[in-house]
């Protein structure tokens, strides 16, 4: 397994891709690269992914011949060694990029995401940690009834950054869709009331374009937290380069086009319907009897986005969260304290009960 360890020119020092300046920052003597010097130092390291391609190759058959043959096991784990101080570090099999745990030095294994695995783009973080943890923060301070030991500074610093692995799809299609559409007129004349109800036969086709339908590409993650930290302005997405990893986690795909082909196509097919469907203008109804479709044109992009999580421990409950890398968008729920909420209610009660009895009183 190839690592890849991206050091800053001027002093050796660990770069990682700073969200705040969008820029390549060593911690060490505070240099600041751009992009395309970043690339152009390192293009050859990036050219060394494809070394391991067929190692990555045979573990995906493995895999995929365990499961055929009905076999279970646990995630397969992988060996690595950290290209700075050497120390062997155990991943997740679908795991791109990491920390060393040992010298906290920021790695990309290149090999996980080298062939077949590359991603066609990558929208960078533009939401710094700090700044994801004072969204975190913000959010639990606007909840009256979050129990008092709920905030803890130890589990709020395990915030870490991730690239997450979607399937991004746009399509052109020639759709067509006839409806039955009524108008129905109601009047009074006199005591009687009269409905006129007129149906008319109603066609709609033409061309439709349908641009960012997405599904997650990971299996072991929980898919309405990841789709539920979208959308992301895609305007900035570039094409995909390692060296955007450096500093962050990041997660390989392994859930294939194959497997989401019929479902998104049907969805596709929802959404031409449905725009067909809105140009129906001016009736009381609309009933859809029959619709066709036939793509022309489909574009599949495999795309990494940038997504702050944090996974919370509270009284034996994991609760997890996730931060928009890009707009601060956060999903997760929170815990209530039973006894705020209470000591609510008998406020309330005790409040109503007063303005009952004086109310009685001034009716005496």
């Amino acid at each position: 397994m190839a690592s890849v360890n991206y050091k800053c020119p001027n002093c050796g020092g660990p770069l990682k891709f700073n969200p705040d300046k969008q820029k390549f920052s060593c911690d060490f003597c505070f240099s600041d690269f751009d992009e395309k010097t970043i690339q152009e130092l390192y293009a050859r390291e990036e050219q060394k992914e494809n070394s391991d391609e067929r190692d990555e190759k045979r573990a995906h058959e493995r895999a995929k011949k365990a499961q055929e043959a009905g076999q279970t096991s646990e995630e397969e784990a992988v060996v690595y060694h950290c290209p700075s101080c050497g120390a062997e570090v155990v991943t997740t099999a679908s795991t791109a990029a990491t920390m060393c745990f040992y010298c906290q030095n920021p790695v990309v294994l290149g090999g996980r995401l080298s062939g077949e695995y590359k991603p066609d783009r990558v929208l960078p973080f533009e939401l710094s940690r700090d700044k994801a943890i004072e969204t975190f923060m913000g959010y639990c301070g606007k909840k009256k009834f979050l129990p008092r030991d709920f905030l803890s500074k130890e589990q709020i610093e395990k915030m870490t950054g991730v690239y997450f692995p979607y399937w991004y799809v746009d399509e052109q299609k020639q759709a067509h869709a006839r409806a039955e559409g009524k108008k129905i007129r109601t009047w009074t004349t006199g005591n009687k009331e009269y409905t006129e109800t007129s149906v008319y036969d109603v066609v709609r086709g033409g061309d439709v374009i349908i641009k960012n339908v997405f599904e997650r590409a990971l299996k072991s993650h929980d898919r309405d937290m990841l789709n539920g930290v979208h959308p992301f302005d895609l305007s900035k997405v570039k094409p995909f380069s390692m060296s955007f990893l450096s500093g962050f986690q990041a997660e390989k795909r392994d859930i294939e086009r194959a497997e989401l082909e019929n479902e998104m196509e049907k969805r596709m097919n929802e959404y031409a319907k449905q725009l067909l469907e809105d140009t129906m203008e001016g009736y009381s109804t609309i009933n859809i009897r029959d619709f066709s479709e036939k793509t022309d044109l489909s574009s599949w992009n495999y795309t990494l986005l940038p997504v702050w999580v944090l996974t919370y421990k509270y009284k034996d409950q994991i609760m997890p969260y996730a931060i928009n890398g890009q707009t601060g968008k956060l999903y997760g729920g929170l815990p209530v304290a039973k006894g705020k909420v209470w000591a609510l209610f008998a406020i309330v009660a005790v409040l109503v009960f007063i303005i009952a009895m004086l109310g009685g009183l001034l009716f005496l």
